[in-house]
């Protein structure tokens, strides 16, 4: 086994565990000497995988104290600091996230989008208009664009489901990392009209630029989110 997958079989451990209530808020880990012994593998794996933990805030490294594991709400970090879909999602924290498709088409010609892909007229992109409501609340409007230099189909059923599985799975693509931008704006009318804001006015916004491992982006897009469902944390380290 190499490094990079006994980091991350770690990593899932630990993550599993914290989810599935084995581990729970307010205990600690063992310490890094203890969980390699545990692990059969080095200090060096297990500070890894303890540092991608933290990083996505699930446990708290404490100064001469081992790692503290922390409270998660839904949607702390989940469309922040990791590219999940709302159907991991709804695996791994057994929520009830429902996926809508409102729109399904494909646009030519744009130039913010041409710009933002590097592409020409002659390319073209997937719009793909989605909701997500959680217990029946319409709380998230999600709108992506895909490069069909890159994913040349998607179907209805596909973009209802997960269009990262399919990407994954089908198209074998290898989908790497995101990078995210917060907005705080006014809720434009389709929003107003897809989303239940119940008073509120203003909608969280985040801008999401999504690569694969080659350095390629293949999707730019927009989550919409209404104020009270949202928190932003993110771990910071002095």
């Amino acid at each position: 086994q190499n490094n990079m997958s006994k980091y991350k079989d770690v990593y899932n451990d630990i993550k599993n565990r914290i989810r599935d209530g084995i581990l729970k808020p307010g205990e600690f880990l063992d310490s890094e000497s203890e969980l390699a012994n545990e692990y059969s593998y080095s200090k060096d794996t297990i500070r890894k995988a303890l540092s991608i933990l933290e990083l996505e805030g699930y446990i708290q490294k404490i100064k001469g104290k081992n790692s503290l594991i922390l409270e998660r709400g839904y949607l702390k970090n989940v469309s922040l600091s990791s590219l999940q879909t709302s159907q991991e999602l709804n695996k791994a924290e057994n929520l009830n996230i429902k996926t809508n498709l409102i729109s399904l088409y494909i646009i030519q010609d744009d130039k913010k989008l041409m710009d933002i892909f590097h592409a020409t007229k002659d390319n073209d992109f997937y719009k793909v208009v989605r909701t997500r409501s959680l217990d029946g609340e319409k709380l998230e409007y999600d709108v992506s664009y895909f490069d069909r230099r890159i994913i040349p189909f998607l179907s209805k059923e596909i973009s209802q489901k997960s269009i990262y599985e399919y990407l994954e799975n089908e198209l074998n693509l290898k989908i790497s990392h995101s990078r995210r931008e917060i907005k705080f704006r006014y809720a434009t009318s389709e929003e107003k009209k897809h989303m239940d804001l119940k008073n509120y006015e203003m909608v969280v916004v985040i801008e999401t630029y999504a690569y694969l491992s080659n350095g390629s982006l293949f999707e730019y897009g927009t989550i919409s989110y209404r104020p009270d469902k949202f928190t932003f944390s993110i771990v910071a380290n002095r």
